[in-house]
This record gives structure tokens, sequence and C-alpha cells, in this order.
């Protein structure tokens, strides 16, 4: 019978690895690099006088190798993981915080540019002519739905495009069969520098964030030719009704959200140009597909900084195409539906007026209302409760689609600001207290499904970060450490898989629970 396999047979330097050649190693260095799993370099690239890193070639690493000239986007995927065991209430580092502290130890010869190159090294390089016999650049150029060249200019706006294309589009398309920013917004930003810009601008900035893969003053440079092209903009009836420079907006507002806190101060640079926009809709024939799908995703945007902020909501809810009805529809119909309750119960919780009984019963009423009658494909794919045994908190529950669980999540955080705002429970006394201590457990259980839904369909990204406002906002009514842990641990995979900024929250969830 064969004997356990040998680590150390499926580990190579990264030299080698790429010229398909078996490492060299002196007598010992092997053994302390897979103990230590520190950069190495075998004895054949010693001499050379290279020096590469320690490469794992039994891990499976998302990787786009762009070139070997170029740079790579590097996206560690640090998997949220249940804690094993129940650190002390103040330690400052949970299970997950842990492990992604060791996914970025580095040596001092180990750093983010000695991994990937900056894109200052990339501006040097400019795209080249197709060859003319190659075939590549036949095509239809008189066609009318897209008569542009792409006017890339270099390898790193190349580069930003495809993060765009295969990443970042994916955070507006969740409730649009016909994938608007996905294909649509790519293909107009070729006959606009405006919103090619807001493209370049958003993409940059969102690397910047995530392992410092290119330098910030990239992204402000784009962002301020936006500016200065949305600046000479005339605020006439033509010019806001043109769907390029309300798509660029929307880019712009995701980027202004990635600067600001999820808890504290909007800036609301780009809201004001929102609003604008949509407020210069006109009738009902003229509102486009794209114009529709932005207003969606502007309107989700809204939701999340307006409950953040604790303000209300200054996006236009009364609008011709917004349908509040039961009536039949498809997936994407129905979270919207969910998604435009939410917004109203922000602006009830948070607009500044009183709260009234009957206006409170009829937020709770269409929501009941739209579970009821709901299309059965938003019910689970499957469930499963926690195992405490394996350390776990939150659900499992599995959904079919992004819209459905864009609706889902939703519809609970409606829930739960409507438990934090409930103004019909009974004054102070012992039929109060119960009552509100079952509200409290109420409160509870949604959030651990929010962040149950958000963990289970990863894939729908701001999920987590509708997830993490949760958080936010209930968080501190937590009482049990291992829920506290876990309720952590959501925010912090949010930041580091997504550049989503929870650090205010987590500071805030810690002194709210004692914890220095």
């Amino acid at each position: 019978m064969p004997g356990a396999a040998d680590p150390a047979a499926n580990l190579a330097c990264s030299g080698c690895r790429k010229k398909h050649l078996k490492c060299e190693w002196n007598p010992g260095d092997l053994d302390a690099a897979v103990r230590k799993r520190v950069p190495a370099s075998c004895v054949r690239c010693a001499l050379a006088g290279l020096k590469f890193y320690f490469v794992d070639e039994t891990r499976d690493i998302e990787t786009l190798y762009v070139d070997d000239d170029c740079a790579v986007i590097r996206d560690r995927d640090v998997a949220w993981q249940p804690p094993a065991s129940l650190p002390s209430p103040h330690d400052e580092q949970g299970p997950l915080q842990r492990q992604v502290a060791r996914s970025r130890v580095q040596t001092a010869d180990e750093t983010p540019q000695s991994r990937l190159h900056s894109y200052r090294n990339l501006d040097q390089r400019s795209l080249s002519a197709i060859p003319p016999t190659s075939g590549l650049s036949l095509a239809n150029h008189g066609c009318p739905s897209f008569g542009q060249t792409f006017p890339l200019s270099s390898w790193r706006e190349a580069k930003l495009m495809k993060y765009y294309l295969e990443y970042m589009c994916h955070w507006f398309d969740l409730c649009d069969t016909r994938r608007h920013f996905a294909l649509d917004v790519p293909r107009k930003a070729m006959g606009c520098p405006t919103l090619l810009n807001a493209i370049y601008a958003l993409t940059s900035r969102h690397l910047s964030l995530k392992e410092g893969f290119c330098d910030e003053w990239i992204s402000h440079q784009y962002h301020e030719h936006c500016l200065r092209q949305l600046s000479s903009v005339p605020h006439d009836s033509n010019h806001l009704l043109d769907d390029d420079l309300l798509a660029a907006t929307i880019l712009l507002r995701t980027l202004e959200e990635l600067e600001v806190p999820l808890l504290g101060t909007d800036n609301e640079g780009h809201l004001l140009g929102v609003q604008v926009f949509m407020n210069a809709h006109g009738s009902s024939a003229e509102v486009s597909s794209l114009r529709q799908a932005a207003y969606w995703i502007g309107l989700r945007q809204e939701v999340t900084m307006a409950v953040a902020s604790r303000r209300e909501i200054k996006i236009p809810l009364e609008l011709s195409f917004v349908d509040q009805s039961f009536s039949e529809g498809d997936d994407a119909v129905w979270a919207n539906r969910i998604v435009v309750h939410c917004a109203r119960v922000v602006q009830f919780c948070f607009g500044g007026s009183r709260h009234w009984p009957e206006e409170y019963h009829a937020l709770v009423g269409y929501d009941e209302g739209w579970l009821r009658n709901r299309p059965s494909t938003f019910l689970p794919i499957a469930y499963m409760e926690p195992d405490p045994v394996r350390g776990e908190v939150f659900p499992h529950i599995l959904y079919l689609s992004h819209a459905v669980v864009i609706g889902v999540v939703h519809s609970i955080l409606a829930q739960a600001l409507l438990i934090c705002h409930d103004p019909t429970l009974p004054p102070v006394g012992e039929a109060g207290d119960r009552l509100r201590e079952s509200r409290e457990r109420l409160l509870r259980e949604r959030l651990l499904s929010l962040c149950g839904t958000a963990l289970s369909n990863e894939s729908t990204i701001p999920a987590m970060i509708t997830a993490s406002l949760g958080i936010a906002t209930c968080g501190d009514r937590f009482r049990q450490d291992s829920e506290r842990k876990a309720l952590l641990d959501v925010l912090i995979k949010t930041e580091v898989d997504h550049a989503w900024p929870t650090g205010k929250i987590q500071s805030s969830l810690r002194r709210a629970w004692g914890w220095r």
C-alpha cells in the first residue's frame, strides 16, 4: 500500500513553475519552506540572481493572468468559516480576522508591489494595431447599433474595462434580465467619454482598495475628467434625458459609496446628480429600459446610504414605471416592488415625521401581502439549520437567482426596521416588557436569517452589503458572544472580499458590546 503523498511534491518556486522545470533544492530548504510557508527560491533560480515566491500548486487560487510582462489581478478568496472555538469576548481578532491577518502576512521582500506590477509601469505600454491580415478587425462598421471603435488607448484601460466586465457589472444587473450594465453600458461607453471615464474611475478605485493593486490617484484622474464633463452639461430637458449620463452618475455614486464608511455621513455628491436625472424622466413613453434599470440600481443605493446615514429617501418613488401592485410579474418585478417598499419603510423610520400607527400598520400589511402573493420561485431551494457543534450561527438558505436574493434581503431589512421603530408598543410595564423581549428575539432571528441568506448566496454581492447594513442597525441587540463574533466575521468578509468599508461598524459594535 503506497504511503501518504508527500506534501512537498506539489510545491515549486514560481520561477520553475513558470518554465515547467523541476526545482533544485539545497538539503533542508524545501522542508523549511513547507513548514513555514515563507518565500523561497530554489538553487537554479538563486544562481540566476532571481528571487521568486513559493507557490503551493495544490491550492485553488482564483487569478487572472494577463501576460508575463503586465500586472496580475489577484483576488484572494477568504472564505467565511464559523469559528471552531469561541474566543474571549475581549479578543480583538475573531476567527476570520486571524485568517485574514495570516493571508496578509508579508516579509520584507514580499509586498504588493513585488507581486503585482503597478499601473505606472503599464502606462508605458500602448495597444498595438490589429494586423490587417488577421481578420480580427472585420465587422460592419456602419452598424447603427454599434458604430464606434473601442477607444482604449492603453493596456491599463483594457484591464480596467475587463475588470468591469468580469466583476463590477455584477453589482448592478441583479434585477435586470437584459443585463444593461453588463452589455449596454460598455457599448455605449465607446461613444460617451463621460461614461467611459466613470467605468475607469470606479474599477480603478475598487482595485486600489483590494490589495492596493493600483494607485488611488488613477481613479482620481478619471473621476476629475467625469466631473468636468458632467459640470459642462446644460440643465435642459434634452440633456437630462441622456441615458448615458445617468448611467455614468450611477457608477460614480457607487464610487462615492466606497469612500464612505457604512455607518456615518453620506457625502451625497453624486446623489444630487441621480435626483436631477430621475426627476427629468419625462413621460412613460420616453423612459428607456436602460433608464429604468439605472433607476432601480440608484434606488437600492439610496436605501443603503439612507439607512447608513439615518436620513430620509431623496429619490422619487412615484414614477410612471414603479409598480407596487401584487399582479403577476417576473422575479425582477417582485424584487423591485419590495425594494420600493423598503424605501418607504426607511422614509417612515428616518423621514422626520411622526410615526403614525396607521402608517405603520399599512407598511406591515404590504410586507405580509408581498410575502403571500410572491411567486414560488422566491421560496428557498434548500434550507439547513446552523450546526452549533460545527460552530455555525447562521442558517444555510439557498435561492434561485440574484433577483430573488435581492428581494428577500430587502424584505428582511424592512421587517427589521419596522420592529425597531414600532409605535404601537405599549408603555413601560410588565406586559410591555414581555412584548419588547419577544420583538427583540424576532429581530435577532431576522438578522441571522439576513446574514445566512447573504453568505449562502455569495455571488449576489450586494446582499453582503445589505447584511452589513442590518448588522450596523441591529447588531447591538445581540447578547451571545458566538453570535457577536459571527456578525463581526460578516463585516470583515464584506470588506476583505468586496472592499466595502465596514471598519467603523466594527468599532461601533465593539463599544456597544463593551469589547475594548
